[in-house]
């Protein structure tokens, strides 16, 4: 997908277990990573839907904050451990990043996510 298709809106979309309305969202913090990204997971309390948020800031750089969204299945949502988020990521057909490091924006994004990480400073 090269740099990603914009999208605009939510990256959870809308909750397919209450007529199309917004997903009413719980959030569960798993933990650090061993590059100190902070891994949480998001679970509808209608549907049941889980999705898995990564989020890495460097400090010493001005607007370079980002993080990556993904759909989980509920096990894997259930039993996910910190070190175990980037290789999911990888190993998803798509996701969603954003952040200050991209001017805000929301992209649909596909492979595996370290391009992502790496640190530069935003726009």
């Amino acid at each position: 997908m090269g740099q990603g298709k914009r999208m605009p809106e939510s990256t959870f979309g809308l909750c397919s277990g209450n007529d199309g309305t917004a997903h009413e969202i719980e959030r569960r913090d798993i933990g650090v990573d061993r590059d100190h990204g902070e891994v949480s997971v998001f679970r509808c309390l209608r549907c049941g839907r889980c999705w898995l948020h990564y989020l890495m800031e460097y400090e010493y750089l001005t607007a370079a904050g980002r993080w990556l969204e993904g759909e989980i299945p509920a096990d894997v949502a259930a039993n996910v451990k910190p070190g175990d988020a980037l290789k999911l990521f990888g190993k998803m057909e798509s996701y969603y990043r954003g952040g200050s490091a991209y001017g805000g924006q929301v992209l649909l994004s596909q492979g595996p996510p370290a391009r992502w990480l790496f640190p530069f400073p935003g726009k």
